[in-house]
C-alpha cells in the first residue's frame, strides 16, 4: 500500500485499531511482572512519569487542567477521571489542535499487572503516526519498570507508522523529507478512499482542483502549460511528464522556492488509490511552510473525493508549518534539513 522502508518488515504493531461508534480506538494490553501500586506510580508520580512520557508541570488532579513537555513538543488538557490505583482518563490536545481522549486502566492479572491503554478520537488523522508513536511510548514505560533506559532513538517510528498503515489499511498523514538524486524532496503518500480515475481528475481537471488546489487551468501534454491562482501569488510551470491517468510532473516555483518541481504518482490500492507526490527542490527552499501547505491541500482533496465542502483554515495552515519546523527545521541554508 505504502512505499516501504527497507526496515518496514522487522517491526510489528502490538496495538489495535478499531472502530467504536463512527470513533478510532488504538487500543494496547501489557502484561507486566511488577505489582499493580508500582505500574500506578509510574503513570502517575511525576518523576517517574518524565522517564518514559514527559514532565508534567503540576501532579494529575480530577477536573484539573495538565500540561505535558514532551521535549519534541507539547501536549495538555483535562484529567477527566482519577481512581486510583486503577483508571486514569485524560483529554490529550497536541500542537495541532488535534483531540483525543487517553484512558489508562491497571489490573491485577496472573501475579502481576495487566495495563490497558485506550485513546479515541474521531479521525483518522495522524493515527498511524499516533499508533507508531504510542507503541514507543508504551515500550518506554516497560523499560523504565524493568529499570532500564528507553531507547529514544527515532529509527523504528517510521517503519512502525508504515506497518500500521498497512495492517489496517489507512493513510499516513505526515509528510517527510528525503533526497532524491541530490536534491531536497518534500513527500506524501496519502491512500485516498476512490478510485484512480477519479484523483486523476481530481488533479487535472481545472474545475475540480480549483476547489481543492487553487483556480487555474492546465494543458495536459508535455511543454502544456499550467497556472495555478493562489491568494499570494500565481504559479506559472510547464508539464514535464504525463503518463496516461498515472503520472504528472510540472515546473514549481513560489515564495518558498524558486526552482522546484512537483511528481504525483497514482497506484491502485484495491478500492482506493495510493496517491505520492514528491516536490523535489532545486534551489533553497522553506521545506516547513511547503510540508504544511502540501498536507493542508492533501487534507482538502480527501474532503472533496468523500463528498465535502473544503473550509481552509490559516490557523490550522500555521500550526502545520510549526510542527513541521520543529521536525524538519525550515530547510533554509545552515538548517538542519537544507
Amino acid at each position: 500500500m505504502t512505499t516501504l522502508t527497507p526496515d518496514a518488515d522487522k517491526v510489528v504493531p502490538t496495538g489495535r485499531i478499531e472502530r467504536v461508534d463512527g470513533d478510532y480506538v488504538l487500543a494496547f494490553d501489557l502484561q507486566l511482572d511488577y505489582p499493580r501500586s508500582y505500574i500506578w506510580s509510574l503513570l502517575t508520580e511525576r518523576g517517574k512519569v518524565a522517564k518514559w512520557l514527559g514532565n508534567l508541570l503540576d501532579d494529575w488532579a480530577l477536573g484539573h487542567p495538565y500540561e505535558l513537555d514532551l521535549g519534541s513538543g507539547s501536549a495538555s488538557g483535562t484529567v477527566l477521571q482519577y481512581n486510583p490505583p486503577l483508571s486514569l482518563q485524560i483529554t490529550w490536545e497536541d500542537e495541532l489542535g488535534d483531540e483525543s481522549v487517553i484512558e489508562w486502566r491497571v489490573l491485577e492479572s496472573a501475579g502481576g499487572t495487566l495495563l490497558q491503554f485506550r485513546a479515541r478520537t474521531e479521525s483518522s488523522d495522524f493515527l498511524t503516526e499516533g499508533s507508531a508513536g504510542w507503541q514507543t511510548i508504551l515500550e518506554g514505560l516497560e523499560a523504565v519498570a524493568a529499570g532500564r533506559t528507553p531507547d529514544n532513538s527515532t529509527d523504528r517510528w517510521t517503519p512502525l507508522r508504515e506497518a500500521y498503515a498497512r495492517e489496517y489499511s489507512l493513510s499516513p498523514s505526515m509528510g517527510t523529507v528525503r533526497k532524491e538524486s541530490g536534491h531536497t524532496s518534500v513527500h506524501f503518500d496519502r491512500l485516498l478512499d476512490a478510485d484512480r480515475d477519479t484523483v486523476w481528475q481530481a488533479l487535472t481537471d481545472p474545475a475540480k482542483f480549483s476547489r481543492w488546489l487553487a483556480p487555474g487551468k492546465l494543458q495536459l501534454q508535455v511543454g502544456g502549460v499550467i497556472k495555478l491562482d493562489f491568494p499570494d501569488f500565481t504559479l506559472e510551470g510547464d508539464v514535464s511528464y504525463v503518463l496516461g491517468d498515472q503520472a504528472l510532473e510540472y515546473s514549481w516555483s513560489s515564495p518558498e522556492v524558486q526552482e522546484s518541481s512537483v511528481h504525483w504518482l497514482l497506484s491502485p490500492a484495491g478500492s482506493k488509490t495510493l496517491l505520492q507526490l514528491s516536490h523535489t527542490l532545486r534551489s533553497p527552499g522553506r521545506t516547513d511552510v511547503l510540508l504544511g501547505k502540501w498536507h493542508d491541500r492533501l487534507d482538502a482533496l480527501a474532503v472533496l473525493l468523500a463528498g465535502g465542502e473544503v473550509h481552509p483554515s490559516a490557523h490550522r495552515l500555521d500550526a502545520l508549518a510549526k510542527f513541521y519546523r520543529r521536525v524538519f527545521g525550515t530547510g533554509a541554508p545552515g538548517n538542519r534539513s537544507s
